[in-house]
């Protein structure tokens, strides 16, 4: 004896999943007008390629500027900009890591000359601790024979200072990765000491090599 069973009619399974299209697309818009970023949803031409490339550790000399005191550094590439992580030496107990970040882009991705705060804080994923409240006018300035370096100090007690420095080369005074033609940093550092101790990694003697590996 054959045994038949009911099969679902096609158009029930198509409603179903109109249905689910429709929640979903409900959903994505109720976000948005919440405020909730999404994927795409920017003014930033990496904003998805920085959501789901991630870092890779890479070797020193592959970084886009000289840090003899480097303990690691970790690279993307974001599709017409490099960005990279240099972890610094943290010889104080204040929590979070000295680090520089570096992005080497295009000139369609590059940011204007004119300095920014919130612009080069958004294009490193926000400012690190302890300066998450950090606004313009903290900052201070001084230069060296490659430009400008943009920073504001903190001073946790004691001897204890913290910078957060920010940075941009040209290919007149550096030599960038190929495709590239300016290169933002930005560095939290805090030491033991003075503020000209703090700012040194990312001074003059960081853009004496040549083009990374």
């Amino acid at each position: 004896m054959q045994h038949y069973y009911p099969v679902a009619p096609a158009r029930a399974t198509f409603s179903f999943s109109f249905l689910r299209l429709v929640m979903l697309l409900a959903g994505l818009v109720a976000l948005s007008a919440c405020g909730i970023r999404l994927p795409g949803n920017s003014d930033s031409p990496t904003e998805l390629a920085e959501a789901v490339t991630e870092f890779r550790v890479v070797p020193a000399s592959r970084a886009c500027i000289s840090v003899p005191s480097a303990m690691l550094v970790m690279e993307r590439d974001l599709g017409g900009a490099i960005e990279q992580r240099i972890t610094l030496p943290n010889p104080t107990s204040l929590a979070g890591e000295n680090t520089i970040f570096l992005r080497a882009q295009s000139g369609s991705l590059a940011r204007g000359t004119r300095f920014v705060l919130t612009e080069q804080i958004m294009q490193f994923g926000g400012a690190p601790s302890p300066f998450a409240e950090i606004a313009e006018g903290d900052l201070t300035a001084t230069s060296d024979s490659f430009g400008d370096i943009t920073y504001a100090t903190m001073r946790p007690g004691g001897d204890l200072v913290c910078v957060l420095a920010f940075r941009r080369t040209q290919t007149a005074s550096r030599a960038l990765p190929r495709g590239t033609d300016a290169l933002d940093i930005m560095m939290r550092n805090c030491v033991s000491g003075s503020v000209e101790r703090a700012l040194a990694p990312i001074g003059a003697s960081a853009f004496g090599l040549g083009l990374p590996d």
